[in-house]
């Protein structure tokens, strides 16, 4: 494997038993005892105190030999190489035995595996001639504890499906929603059940737990498997992996060295950023041809009729994505005469007119493709009751089941990509659904499993999703190309360091396209979207609903934040975004101080109205802004007054090319762009 930019060989160092495992971005300090007792990101510290396990045993808390000095038994490096490290590490107390294997990649992810045993008797105790008396070997509790600083932990995301709720210390509840979970991290303890994504954080950083599935687990109540515990100067995510004795360690509690075997766990962490978060983050001018605008007929025909190709070099585009109808067969990579002949075509247009091409690829196997019948029973998602997840429709004709990473589906998808890239001089591509954890249940490639009651349990398959990102995310970055994903309400960020682009945006539009009149929902936004404290730019999501909810609408928001969005419509969305675009291409953002309204001093004398903008210091020492004023609610904000703590005399509306002041209305959801010096 080759490490791609802007990724680094992983270095580690040892002093005084500890570890320190160095990568892009970030450091981890592994402590004598093999768990993390450090995590630096951005050059701050994450944790308020080293992760620990919390135990009790036979009624008592649990005491740890930490004279690590002395006991033989301090943490070591099991192996090294560019792409990783291995450390291991164990603690033991009176009955118990905990072992750490620490596997630290080069994108900074950990994966941990934890197995959990009784401790073996001595020589004496073998014989029957200690003086001691048997112990019981009882478990009353094993938990996992994550202390982080408060100061890092405003911001939440976990990965839902249809259970988002949020269980509150004082028995209140937080009601699913589309946006519940992103948000500022309530100043409430609260619960969830077993969640294989978990992201606490703010707005430049943040520490994310993840796991496949929760294999051995055994809670008191299953709404209580994850706890987030504020403390006077820190935040505690709990990981209830025991909350009891374990259930299949039955008989003679004294004879549990003989008869109770080890118990294993596995998670990862990951300190964000993932990588350093570009310059400029807008990494070009994207048309989408086909998603949500629909078009009629053949993509080659559309773009050659009405000058369709000319239009977009006119606006501006550097990039044209081809929507899923590009391919006859849902996203198979063994292209049909037509389709082939189709995408060579469009691709050698774009490129003599220096735009280009990413297709469309997604997460399921069609009725379409020649290995239907081969490989659909072994390679499909499969929900708790055995039926095929999913079943996407299309023409032609077909219908489109989701394929489980974690089968032999995903290096057939992922080589056969590769090649189309190679054959067609592709320059990315774009991924629908990949990255998204589809829990699955399917026994014929391993993903489901029984639990202790007999109940059959899913599996995310986080891993192998993140060595199809790994395995496709080198070879396009060798060519080249880029991967720009979509993944729906969530943020896979165990797989970001092989993503060069998120797009999203349909969860917060959702009511506001139905008409809903409220707020935009700013902790959202910030937790799920911005992109710079996860390290990958983001695109936004623009769906239309006119007149309650329009381009302009979705505009607003996301240039608040820092991102653009993305044009779906050859007429008036790519029109009013190539203005857009060459205003941000008129203006030096890669060597600008980005500064969002939650860091910034800006007044406007209106809780509805939120400024960020860019600031350019010129060689003459002269303060140039880019400045963003957006009105967040769906009420019009009349006699709205700005003001800066740079000194600064004029404003410009850079959509209209007039003198604007400083003083104006805001229409509902309205902005106005903004040049001032």
């Amino acid at each position: 494997m080759r490490i791609p930019k802007p990724f680094l060989p992983v270095k580690i160092t040892t002093e005084d038993l500890y570890h320190k495992v160095d990568v892009v971005g970030r450091t981890y300090t592994f402590g004598p005892d093999g768990m993390i007792h450090s995590i630096k990101s951005l050059g701050c510290e994450l944790l308020a105190s080293p992760m620990r396990i919390v135990m009790k045993e036979d009624g008592k808390d649990a005491v740890f030999n930490d004279d690590y000095k002395s006991n033989e038994s301090e943490s070591f490096i099991q192996s090294r190489n560019e792409e990783n490290a291995v450390v291991c590490g164990c603690k033991q107390s009176e009955r118990f035995i905990v072992d750490f294997t620490n596997t630290i990649n080069y994108d900074g992810n950990i994966d941990i595996d934890v197995k959990f045993m009784t401790k073996g008797l001595t020589v004496a105790q073998v014989l029957g001639v200690s003086d001691m008396e048997p112990l019981k070997y009882k478990l009353d509790n094993l938990w996992l504890e994550i202390p982080l600083k408060k100061e890092v932990c405003s911001l939440y995301h976990f990965f839902r499906r249809n259970d988002g709720e949020i269980y509150f210390s004082d028995g209140t509840v937080k009601e699913q929603t589309l946006t519940s979970a992103s948000g500022a991290l309530p100043e409430k303890d609260f619960h969830v059940p077993f969640r294989p994504l978990f992201w606490l954080g703010n707005e430049d950083m943040g520490f994310g737990w993840s796991a496949e599935n929760c294999r051995n687990w055994q809670t008191d109540d299953e709404k209580n498997a994850i706890e987030i515990v504020h403390g006077d100067d820190c935040v505690i995510m709990r990981i209830h992996l025991l909350d009891s004795h374990p259930v299949n360690w039955q008989g003679d509690l004294t004879k549990g060295p003989h008869e109770f075997y080890p118990i294993s766990f596995s998670f990862s962490v990951l300190a964000t950023p993932v990588k350093p978060f570009p310059e400029n983050p807008y990494l070009h001018n994207a048309f989408h041809l086909d998603c949500g605008k629909k078009i009629k007929g053949n993509y080659g025909e559309f773009l050659s009729d009405n000058n369709h190709f000319e239009k977009l070099k006119e606006m501006g585009v550097t990039t044209l994505i081809l929507h899923e109808k590009w391919n006859k067969s849902q996203n198979w990579f063994e292209l049909s005469e037509f389709t082939a002949n189709q995408l060579r075509f469009i691709v050698e247009k774009c490129h003599s007119m220096g735009i280009k091409v990413m297709p469309y690829f997604g997460y399921e196997i069609s009725t379409m493709s020649r290995v239907w019948n081969e490989l659909s029973d072994k390679v499909i998602c499969k929900k708790q009751d055995g039926k095929n997840d999913g079943g996407w429709w299309r023409v032609p004709f077909q219908r489109a089941y989701i394929a489980c990473q974690a089968s032999e589906y995903s290096d057939l998808y992922a080589d056969g990509v590769i090649k189309l890239i190679d054959e067609f001089n592709l320059d990315g591509i774009y991924l629908d659904g990949p990255a998204y954890p589809w829990p699955c249940f399917s026994l014929d490639h391993g993903c489901g499993w029984y639990n202790e009651k007999g109940e059959l349990c899913p599996t995310y398959p986080l891993k192998s999703i993140r060595k199809l990102f790994q395995k496709l995310y080198v070879a396009v970055k060798e060519r080249g190309g880029m991967i720009s994903v979509h993944s729906s309400g969530v943020v896979n960020f165990t797989a970001l360091g092989f993503i060069d682009q998120n797009w999203f945006g349909e969860n917060l539009q959702s009511d506001f396209m139905k008409g809903i009149r409220k707020d935009v929902e700013l902790d959202y936004f910030r937790a799920e979207y911005s992109g710079r404290n996860m390290g990958v730019p983001t695109e936004f999501i623009a769906y239309e609903n006119r007149p309650v909810w329009t381009f302009e609408n979705a505009l607003s928001c996301s240039i608040l934040h820092g991102i653009l969005p993305r044009p779906n419509d050859i007429d008036h969305p790519l029109e009013l975004m190539s203005g857009v675009w060459k205003i941000f291409d008129s203006f030096p953002i890669e060597k600008s101080e980005w500064k969002p309204y939650w860091k910034n001093s800006v007044q406007t004398g209106n809780e509805k109205v939120k400024v960020s903008y860019y600031k350019y210091k010129t060689l003459s020492d002269e303060d140039t802004l880019l400045a963003f004023v957006v009105n967040i609610s769906p009420d019009l904000q009349k006699d709205v007054h700005i003001s800066f703590e740079e000194n600064v005399n004029m404003a410009k509306d850079m959509t209209t090319g007039q003198d604007s002041g400083f003083s104006f209305d805001l229409e509902p959801y309205g902005y106005k762009i903004m040049y001032i010096r």
